[in-house]
């Protein structure tokens, strides 16, 4: 197991539940292959190899769970689409190797409710149905999203599965989020209501010490999303997710904070670096700390 960054007193740890695949084309829409192929190679069937990185949070005696990746309830044929290997390490065997189990998680921070975002939300329960995967947990997802999830007409219902989330809701372990564009969620935690990926799609913010760090979820997927036109074709609002990514990009690069990455699968810890005219996303070491600026910088990020 990777070693752990820690933020202030905030310990975060990457549990990688990929790798999976999935259309280069669909990653980076508009952008021309000639471009981003230079910096994500692609398989004979136009595939890039995606991580699925989820992030253990432990603050104040508490283990937030943000995202819960891929799972491996899926059936041959979809195995073979999106190129799922059911010999990798699983998000429950990266927490094994930290000595916990799914009861040990206090609260899971769903970004939105695409399958590979809340893959391991829900087991099969042995009799045809699901269940939570995590027992104690409560499952934290927008209200937005959760409508959004459930609209048959919805443009993107193709990349809902009720079966990995409706099981939160009847065993009493869903809390949607009203509102926002904020919410401050305990343990140095906030979100962040961004729209642009979905209309309920959350980043998320941490706090500790004077450090400070952001998760962008499928805002900003992999680290060649870093350039601001460069959005996937799954962004339903594109000009909104551009305007956000810049807002909250330029709020890290200004603060210095780490930013961490849903699917890069090297090194998805980074820092921003302005080199001349172009933003990069340096890697960052494990127990590095990013520190804040000033509370200027911090208010940078707000979306009111």
């Amino acid at each position: 197991m990777a070693p752990a960054f820690r933020i202030g007193s905030i310990e975060v740890h990457r549990l990688d539940d990929g790798p999976f695949w999935l259309d280069g084309g669909q990653m980076f829409g508009i952008v021309p292959k000639v471009l981003w192929s230079k910096e994500c190679p692609v398989d004979a069937d136009n595939r890039m190899a995606m991580a699925c990185n989820c992030y253990l949070l432990i603050s104040g005696g508490r283990r937030t769970l943000v995202d819960a990746g891929l799972g491996r309830d899926w059936d041959d044929k979809s195995r073979r689409i999106y190129g799922v290997d059911a010999s990798a390490p699983t998000l429950l065997d990266r927490l094994g190797a930290l000595g916990l189990g799914p009861g040990d998680i206090d609260r899971v921070l769903l970004t939105h409710l695409h399958f590979d975002h809340c893959g391991w939300a829900t087991v099969p329960d042995g009799s045809g149905g699901h269940r939570p995967t995590f027992p104690n947990a409560e499952h934290l997802v927008h209200r937005l999203e959760w409508d959004d999830a459930h609209d048959p007409e919805a443009r993107g219902a193709a990349s809902y599965f009720d079966r990995l989330y409706d099981p939160l809701k009847a065993a009493g372990q869903l809390r949607l989020l009203e509102g926002g564009p904020e919410f401050a969620l305990g343990q140095g935690l906030e979100a962040l209501v961004t729209g642009g990926h979905t209309r309920g799609h959350l980043a998320w913010m941490l706090e500790s010490q004077g450090h400070r760090a952001i998760g962008l979820a499928d805002l900003c997927p992999l680290a060649a999303h870093r350039r601001e036109r460069w959005l996937t074709a799954f962004d339903l609002y594109p000009v909104e997710a551009l305007a956000v990514k810049r807002r909250l990009l330029g709020a890290a690069e200004a603060g210095n904070w780490a930013v961490f990455l849903n699917h890069e699968p090297d090194r998805p810890a980074r820092r921003p670096v302005r080199r001349s005219a172009h933003l990069d996303l340096d890697p960052l070491e494990a127990g590095i700390q990013c520190s804040t600026a000033d509370r200027a910088d911090s208010d940078a990020a707000r979306l009111t």
